[in-house]
């Protein structure tokens, strides 16, 4: 595993056994994070990382570099290609520091104006709209609702995340009709960062 890599997980792992709290754990992460994300090493071996996503067949998948065997926590990427938008969604209960390696692209976010206790029937309003650049990093809470589109460059994202995403029901949101589809969310696979 890459240096820069190591040390990375190795400060998260003493911020997760000496913080229960996830505010604090994710603005302690969140500092480390934008380290990583400068990492040359990092970024260069980001240049050979498969894009696979087939966003027609609401196909995604997240390169898996790391999952904690003690507190569940992982480090994955996103690639994403030229002109490619993920799905209007949540990540459900997960706690997310979404961070722009390379590249660059629009993160609109959202909220419901609805009381919330539909799960199949979402009102919802834009509240943020910005065009982000490589050391951007945003923080997801969960079920906070957004969309990424990438511009004329591929985008390729480095990930922290509360647990790995895949095995448990996300909400996918259409803005204009409202309706609200469940997914897994990305496919996990597995890479090695050495």
């Amino acid at each position: 595993m890459l240096p820069a890599v190591k040390a990375f997980i190795a400060e998260v792992r003493a911020i997760y056994a000496a913080h229960d709290d996830m505010e604090t754990r994710f603005a302690r992460v969140r500092p480390l994070l934008e380290v990583l994300l400068k990492d040359e090493a990092l970024n260069e071996r980001s240049t050979h990382w498969p894009f696979r996503n087939d966003p027609a067949r609401r196909y995604v998948e997240n390169l898996l570099f790391y999952e904690d065997p003690d507190h569940g926590f992982v480090l994955n990427s996103l690639m994403k290609k030229p002109g490619e938008v993920t799905a209007v969604h949540d990540h459900a209960h997960t706690w997310t520091l979404y961070g722009v390696l390379r590249g660059g692209e629009r993160v609109t976010r959202y909220v419901r104006r609805d009381d919330g206790s539909s799960d199949t029937r979402a009102d919802l309003a834009r509240v943020d709209d910005r065009l982000v650049a490589p050391g951007y990093i945003d923080f997801v809470r969960p079920y906070e609702i957004h969309v990424e589109a990438t511009g004329d460059q591929p985008t390729v994202g480095v990930i922290f995340r509360s647990h790995r995403v895949g095995d448990f029901w996300q909400n996918y949101y259409n803005v204009e009709t409202g309706d609200i589809a469940k997914s897994k969310g990305p496919v996990q696979i597995p890479f090695d960062l050495s």
